[in-house]
């Protein structure tokens, strides 16, 4: 009982700070804080998919990066400005992406599985500089992205207004990931991470199950890369990068993998260092890698995991 008062009280507290705190802070605590909750999206795509179903993917970027780009080309060239219809026909484009791509990635497994998604990453990232240069840019990237119209009397141009924006859509995706993981179906991926030939035994579709997973974290991946493109008002080639997928295992490291709150934990820690060191080294990279290993030695199950052991040992023995 007293665990679940402290649980509660730790949840109101965190919606006392993202509800009123944050949008009374300083401009940059709130630049801070939509990038923070940006990632936390895209982290936990790749959660769902290496923390629940067990499949490292280096390929995640690819559905993050062509949602961005989907969006900034149709609002840049004048073809939608209609932000709900973008939002849709992005998150439809990369569920059809993951779909296609899906359907040969999980019949491989493990190294192979990644190794394929690395390719697919690539092959996404080449025809957006190369082939389809006179929509991206190239290297240059698109930019001047205007903030989405909602056609409401709240401008997005305001950071307050935008960042209570991207705190709904997080809240709907996290909503849609808790419902899923504490379903049957979130139950089936989680033994066909632990003992994939015991679920096909049992009679479970393993490649059904998998396969469905994997658009899934597609279309989340997409929501934050939508909301990235507006926020950030520039995409460039980075955000389809294979470096960018093996940054968000790196925060899902730090934050505990295939923890439900370890994809926030780990975009909180990992882009506030980000911030902070960079404000003094432009070698920053060196810091998060040396985080990083401490946390691979002694923090096993990141963040999440090692909140909960300290849970655990604090907590009163029954008499």
């Amino acid at each position: 009982m007293a665990a679940r008062n402290w649980r509660l009280i730790a949840y109101v507290g965190l919606g006392i700070v993202l509800i009123f705190l944050i949008p009374l802070s300083p401009r940059y605590v709130q630049t801070l804080a939509i990038s923070i909750i940006i990632y936390s999206i895209y982290v936990s795509s790749a959660n769902l998919l290496t923390g629940y179903t067990g499949l490292v993917s280096l390929g995640q970027t690819m559905f993050w990066g062509s949602a961005a780009y989907l969006a900034a080309i149709l609002t840049t060239r004048g073809i939608l400005q209609n932000f709900y219809l973008i939002f849709l026909i992005s998150i439809l484009s990369v569920m059809l992406i993951g779909a296609a791509f899906g359907a040969l990635a999980v019949r491989t497994r493990k190294l192979y599985f990644m190794i394929l998604t690395f390719a697919f990453g690539h092959v996404v990232w080449s025809v957006a500089m190369y082939s389809l240069q006179h929509l991206t840019y190239g290297f240059n990237g698109i930019r001047d992205i205007l903030r989405p119209d909602l056609g409401l009397h709240w401008s997005m141009e305001s950071n307050v207004n935008f960042y209570y924006l991207t705190l709904g859509v997080a809240a709907l995706c996290f909503f849609i990931l808790f419902l899923m993981i504490h379903s049957p179906f979130g139950h089936a991926l989680i033994g066909i991470r632990d003992n994939e030939h015991r679920m096909t035994a049992l009679g479970y579709n393993t490649f059904l199950y998998k396969y469905l997973s994997y658009i899934l974290s597609a279309m989340i991946a997409g929501a934050g890369g939508v909301l990235f493109a507006y926020f950030n008002g520039y995409v460039n080639p980075s955000e389809l990068h294979w470096v960018w997928s093996g940054e968000a295992l790196m925060m899902m490291f730090i934050g505990g993998i295939g923890t439900f709150w370890g994809p926030v934990l780990g975009a909180l820690v990992f882009t506030g260092l980000r911030y902070w060191v960079s404000a003094y080294t432009r070698f920053w990279f060196g810091a998060e890698g040396v985080i990083f290993i401490l946390v691979v030695l002694f923090f096993r199950g990141g963040i999440a995991g090692f909140l909960t052991d300290l849970q655990r040992r604090v907590k009163p023995s029954k008499p």
